[in-house]
């Protein structure tokens, strides 16, 4: 084993995002690592309680599958003098380790490594492992880059669901479909030609997206998650005419279902049941990435929408998988435009179109599979990051 101990530190900006980065990386790492102590300190219990249901906003300390979660802001003199430091220190997106913890770990601690924000820019490769001089202890530092390419620090992935698809049956996905939708008295059959489609996304106008769906000859489910994704397709909803409450309403052929958030294996299972999938963020994206299935990305939107080189760089990282060139210019054209928002916005409206996107779906899903399983094979984020720690554990 390569080390006896590992905390992990989580400051929560975009929610969801940190907080379910930091939850997956405890768990796929004590899941390769089942004698090492892992504990995660994060600033947000309740953020991340929705996202993993076994998590008690309520209780400061608590242990849960074997790893200890502590809330930060209850930190005082006793507790960290109860807790002490791990040998690997995890700082989640560089952020700050609590000072009375840093100043044990510059002489306790072995290692503090930053795992940074997933990107698909050129530039991960020449920073990953890169070492950071502290100029005190004996601690190092070095900067862990997530990435899509072989020389970064690749993406965590779901080994409970990997294990799951590669079984015998594989994933039951109208069981999977039907259990998400069944809620709201709908039953999809295996004949129907049903379209179905996840939706989380910043806060946006959805007028384009119905348009085009509404154009299509069969039926769609849209799964619309997070209150930004909702409040924005309520939005789109009152200016097409439909009278709310928008949880469940119908609009042409598309029923749109306004979803409560799901425990995260049942999300990562369930983006690789629908047809499409439109994700934000990194971790999400991650995950679009690992499902086998065409997705469209709403990156977190920046100043001088610098969010568009973010984007322009993952289109470019996946432009090598698509057999069709046609294809792979009509996709950017679509994910560029649907990333062109100056800000956040419910009555944001951008001008993508999606009727190549959703004509050649099967297409599309064939390029999937192929990112899946190249990601898989050559990206796996914990398997990259306990060779690092054997190594520096040598």
């Amino acid at each position: 084993m390569p080390c006896s101990s590992i905390d992990i530190f989580c400051h929560c900006i975009d929610n969801f995002g940190d907080a379910g980065v930091a939850y997956r990386f405890a768990a796929e790492f004590k899941a390769a690592n089942a004698e090492c102590r892992v504990r995660v300190f994060i600033d947000e219990l309740q953020v991340l309680s929705e996202i993993a249901d076994e998590i008690d906003a309520a209780k400061d300390v608590q242990v849960c599958g074997g790893i200890t979660y502590v809330n930060t802001l209850s930190l005082d003199r006793e507790l960290i003098a109860s807790l002490g430091v791990a040998e690997v220190m995890v700082e989640i997106f560089a952020c700050h380790i609590p000072e009375p913890l840093l100043e044990i770990a510059y002489e306790r601690s072995r290692l503090i490594i930053n795992l940074e924000y997933f990107s698909a820019e050129e530039w991960v490769e020449g920073y990953h492992l890169k070492e950071s001089l502290l100029g005190r202890g004996a601690v190092r530092k070095f900067f862990f880059m997530q990435g899509v390419r072989e020389g970064t620090g690749g993406i965590i992935i779901n080994s409970a669901l990997k294990k799951l698809r590669d079984s015998t049956g594989g994933i039951d996905q109208l069981k999977v479909i039907n259990d998400t939708v069944s809620p709201f008295g709908i039953t999809v059959s295996p004949d129907d030609n049903t379209l179905t489609g996840t939706v989380f996304t910043y806060e946006r106008g959805f007028d384009t997206l119905l348009a085009d769906l509404a154009a299509l000859k069969h039926p769609v489910i849209l799964l619309i998650f997070g209150a930004k994704s909702q409040r924005g397709m309520s939005a789109t909803l009152a200016r097409l005419g439909v009278n709310g409450p928008y949880q469940h309403s119908i609009y042409k052929n598309i029923r749109l279902l306004y979803t409560p958030f799901i425990a995260q294996h049942a999300y990562d299972t369930l983006l690789c049941c629908t047809d499409f999938n439109i994700v934000r963020g990194e971790d999400s994206l991650a995950r679009a990435l690992l499902s086998g299935k065409p997705f469209i990305w709403n990156a977190y939107i920046q100043d001088e929408k610098y969010q568009r080189v973010k984007v322009e760089a993952l289109l470019k990282t996946m432009r090598p998988f698509y057999k069709n060139y046609d294809n792979h210019e009509s996709y950017s054209d679509l994910t560029l435009r649907f990333n062109d928002a100056d800000s956040e916005s419910p009555f944001q409206t951008t001008g993508e179109r999606y009727a190549d996107f959703f004509n050649n779906l099967k297409k599309y899903e064939r390029t999937a599979v192929d990112i899946y399983y190249f990601m898989e094979t050559n990206c796996n984020l914990i398997e990259k990051f306990c060779c690092f720690l054997k190594g520096e554990f040598l």
